[in-house]
């Protein structure tokens, strides 16, 4: 169990956060789902993936605690203090949270909640088995999500054609 945690609390608790944005609450989701691990654990239940089940029991819990109405009508400053020691250069902060809000307005819920998941390193399979998804489903999400990504940063992808075109030319340069 202590592996487990030690393995798994860090990705869990920036998971939560993401969702919940209060550090408090991210904190109590974390306890409440190594809780009922340890509880269906001693019950008896044995799990294939435990780090697909304890994701998606966040994810579960997180949404639960959201749709609650009190913190629906919440204003938390948790954590300002803390990031704006930890980041000295406002600039960069601004830039680092426009490009978060900008993904957000470009994204998905289901893309950005792949992202999200796949951030914090869960395989393919881990994130179908959390979002109770298929395995293709979650790739084609993530390519698009990735596509949608290089397009906002102007990275976007060149037609075979020209790609083919250009190798064709840096290889009559060079010989």
């Amino acid at each position: 169990m202590a592996a487990l945690y030690s393995g798994h609390a860090a990705g869990l608790l920036r998971y939560a956060f993401s969702l919940i944005r209060d550090a408090n609450g991210a904190q109590d989701a974390l306890q409440e789902v190594f809780l009922r691990y340890f509880i269906a654990r001693r019950d008896g239940r044995s799990f294939n993936d435990p780090k697909a089940w304890l994701f998606h029991v966040m994810r579960n819990y997180s949404l639960d605690i959201l749709k609650s109405s009190s913190v629906k009508n919440e204003v938390c400053s948790d954590g300002i203090q803390e990031r704006s020691e930890s980041h000295n250069d406002p600039e960069k902060q601004y830039q680092r949270s426009e490009m978060a809000r900008d993904l957000v307005k470009l994204l998905s819920p289901r893309e950005l909640e792949c992202v999200r998941l796949r951030a914090e390193g869960l395989s393919y399979d881990e994130i179908a088995e959390t979002l109770n998804l298929r395995q293709g489903t979650v790739g084609a999400t993530l390519a698009r999500a990735h596509k949608k990504i290089r397009q906002a940063l102007g990275y976007a992808e060149e037609p075979k054609e020209q790609l083919l075109a250009t190798a064709q030319e840096e290889n009559s340069y060079s010989s």
